[in-house]
């Protein structure tokens, strides 16, 4: 198989893995499965984000805390190395994960403007002089 080839047959398996099963098309769906059945660690990681899908859909706080629960008493100890260690991490952090799961609120829109913000500083290497850096700012930022 030449490079390209094995190149998209990458990209079509990353794709089937990542989405939901439900948005897949018949012949993605068909490609997800023999990957989960030729590899059991894939499979495991597959069942890991499939669950971490399952505890994000929560809507009020016992469910939050049922959910999570599970999902960390699952994979704590699981034989999956990644998946230990992501457990381990959200253990350390459970109750702003829980927190953070019932809560709708995003910090998207400031993280979005932090960024403009690094990408205007990069682009101009340097501004001497604050006031036209501002200017900048506003002019593709908007205020």
């Amino acid at each position: 198989m030449n490079e390209a080839k094995r190149h998209h047959h990458v990209r079509v398996i990353d794709r089937a893995l990542a989405c939901r099963p439900e948005t897949l098309s018949p012949e993605d769906r068909e490609v997800a499965d023999s990957c989960l059945r030729e590899d059991p660690f894939t499979r495991d990681l597959y069942q890991g984000l499939q669950h971490i899908r399952y505890v994000l859909k929560t809507t009020c706080h016992g469910q939050a805390k049922r959910r999570l629960t599970d999902w960390l008493d699952r994979y704590q100890s699981h034989p999956c190395g990644p998946l230990a260690k992501i457990a381990k991490s959200i253990q350390n952090r459970e109750e702003a994960m829980r927190r953070t799961l019932v809560s709708r609120l995003s910090n998207g829109k400031m993280e979005g403007t932090n960024n403009k913000i690094k990408l205007i500083k990069r682009r101009g290497y340097g501004y001497r002089n604050l006031e036209r850096f501002f200017l900048r700012l506003y002019l593709e930022i908007g205020r």
